[in-house]
């Protein structure tokens, strides 16, 4: 047996008071009287009885502790399981991602999943397992009783992140509590496929939510422009006043059309440095996805030149801008405050952990070899979608010789008859290589150059970084132990440093996060994850769970039946309290409460 409020068990002290107080009752008290002689039958009569009657006086005290038990078990809300349940273990699996925080169901889709979660957590026979599917599955309450899943929900909160459900459901089929398959019970929006032995509870009614689902910031020497993208998932074409604001300075206001399920992109500029705050002033169920923000105008990042000095290449690193340190070589010192070294045709050396942009080199722990060199011509293939290649265009560039390049991982961005430029991020090592020296090319000269410069320094180590709900944040550290990282709760907290790299692992919430490294300091823009704006109830049907064979799915709530059972015993003892009342009452009448009522007609 559990309780819901077990608290109300301390009711059961005011047993010990009752019978105390029957202890107290009124006594007999002497009476002299002239004689005997009437009184001796009487005597007799109260001898013969006196057993029975002593036991109808702790009768009645028996059955008043029992009733006052009753009541306080009826009041801690006991859950009795039946004769023959069986015991079979639960793992509730909730959703927490940010559509659960739709309010279409009031007070919103996740309090709707959370109390039914709860119900089913109540109902449950055996040991109960919660299971978060928020963007790291975690496994909030290891089975255990029913009451310890029920309070974890009431305390639990969706995140304003994705949510893997999947991944959930998965780890929650992997349980084998005493080798039985336990029941898997999931509460969701979004249901996705069917799957044996799981039963689902889909919460949610509307479709219609318009969000922010996308802001990049492009930047050159004069300012930034701000690309926001905003979806309508409804069916209905919206019209959605838009406001940027700088450092809570109104840059622009307009209105934005959006047409039914679909994106619309606009772009403000911004002259400034600071904070960008993008909101849309709509009325939806969705408000997670209604602000974004932006870092823009932070100091350009710190750069290393070494090697072969090269004028071109300062030249073109001083137009984008960034401020650049020249060196002969490159030690631990300089590392600690540089953003991103360019090494320019060094002899291939170990790369301690950092950013890096080789230019005709490589390094010897990076997993890329070199076996000779080889005439390239024209570059054949290049990707448009990694950041270091973004509005890059090497369709007229002509390459003279370079080196022969054999990668054994990372990326290859662009190849003509050797791969010409690869990226690689591993083992605390963030870098370009360009299989080719800018001598031995006409890149330089074209327009795409100092973009593929500003695209290549804001991978490896830009400080304006942009991040969704549920992404992993991986900042450079140098040779740093830590950094701070205050989110936007204000909370700090201090994450170590491994292989030169800062973790924020799947950060949950949105808004700007602070990170200090040494004596530099950036903020991380962390937005809403553009998949949860979508908030269209997905269910995948009628799934039954496959209990284990013998095993009962439910136990029943049994405080009514004991209120039921007090309320009888309340009758009982009333009645038998009437049966120690004397017949007749003085001057030969009966006791009011025993005489019939009279009617004047």
């Amino acid at each position: 047996m559990t309780f819901d409020a077990a608290g109300a068990l301390w009711g059961l002290l005011v047993l010990p008071l009752i019978v105390l107080l029957y202890t107290l009752r009124a006594r007999r008290q002497d009476v002299p009287v002239s004689t005997l002689i009437l009184w001796q039958r009487a005597r007799r009569d109260l001898a013969a009885h006196r057993p029975a009657r002593q036991f109808e006086r702790n009768l009645l005290l028996l059955l008043q502790l029992l009733a006052v038990t009753l009541i306080v078990l009826a009041l801690a809300r006991p859950h009795l399981a039946l004769p023959g349940a069986g015991t079979a273990p639960t793992v509730i699996v909730i959703d927490t991602s940010a559509s659960m925080q739709a309010t279409d169901e009031p007070p919103s889709r996740f309090a709707v999943a959370a109390a039914r979660a709860r119900d089913v957590a109540a109902a449950a026979g055996g040991e109960v397992m919660l299971i978060a599917a928020g963007p790291r599955p975690s496994v909030v309450v290891p089975f255990a009783d029913p009451i310890l899943a029920r309070g974890a929900l009431t305390r639990l909160r969706p995140t304003d992140g994705p949510g893997r459900l999947d991944q959930a459901i998965t780890l929650a089929l992997g349980q084998r509590p005493g080798g039985a398959r336990p029941r898997v019970e999931v509460f969701t929006d979004r249901a996705g496929a069917a799957i044996p032995g799981v039963a689902y509870h889909t919460v949610g009614r509307a479709t219609r939510n318009i969000g922010i689902v996308g802001v990049t910031v492009e930047r050159d020497a004069d300012a930034a422009v701000v690309v926001v993208q905003v979806q309508n998932a409804g069916d209905a074409s919206e019209r959605v006043p838009v406001v940027v604001a700088l450092e809570g300075r109104r840059v622009q206001a307009r209105t934005v059309t959006v047409a039914a399920r679909s994106i619309a992109s606009f772009s403000v500029p911004v002259s400034g440095a600071g904070v960008v705050r993008i909101e849309l002033a709509v009325d939806d169920v969705l408000g997670v996805d209604n602000v974004a923000h932006a870092v823009v105008g932070t100091p350009p990042p710190r750069v290393i030149v070494a090697g072969v000095p090269d004028r071109v290449l300062i030249e073109a690193l001083e137009a984008i801008p960034v401020r650049v340190s020249p060196a002969q070589r490159v030690t631990p010192e300089a590392l600690a405050v540089a953003d991103v070294v360019i090494l320019n045709r060094t002899p291939p050396v170990d790369l301690p952990p950092g950013n890096y942009l080789l230019l005709g080199t490589a390094a010897s722990n990076l997993p890329v070899g070199i076996t000779g060199t080889v005439r390239v011509g024209e570059v054949l293939r290049w990707s448009t979608r990694h950041p270091v290649m973004r509005y890059v265009n090497l369709g007229d560039v002509t390459i003279g010789e370079a080196l022969r390049l054999e990668p054994r991982g990372g990326e290859v961005l662009a190849e003509g008859a050797t791969p010409l430029i690869w990226a690689y991020d591993g083992d605390g090592v963030r870098a370009v290589v360009t299989a080719f020296p800018l001598e031995q090319s006409d890149l330089p000269l074209r327009v795409g150059f100092p973009i593929f410069l500003s695209n290549a320094l804001s991978w490896l180590g830009g400080t304006e970084r942009l991040a969704q709900a549920g992404d992993t944040v991986t900042i450079p550290s140098g040779s740093l132990a830590e950094a701070t990282v205050t989110g936007p709760d204000g909370v700090e907290q201090r994450l170590p440093a491994s292989g030169g790299r800062v973790v924020l692992p799947a950060v949950e919430r949105v808004g700007l996060y602070a990170v200090r490294i040494g004596d530099r300091e950036l903020r991380v823009a962390v937005n809403p994850a553009a998949e949860e704006s979508v908030i269209a109830p997905l269910s995948p049907g009628t799934v039954r769970s496959e209990a284990a064979p013998g095993d009962s799915e439910r136990t029943r709530q049994a405080w009514r039946f004991f209120l039921v059972l007090a309320a009888v015993v309340v009758i009982a003892e009333w009645l038998l309290w009437l049966r120690t009342l004397p017949k007749t009452g003085p001057g030969g009448r009966a006791p009011r409460l025993l005489r019939p009522w009279r009617t004047h007609g």
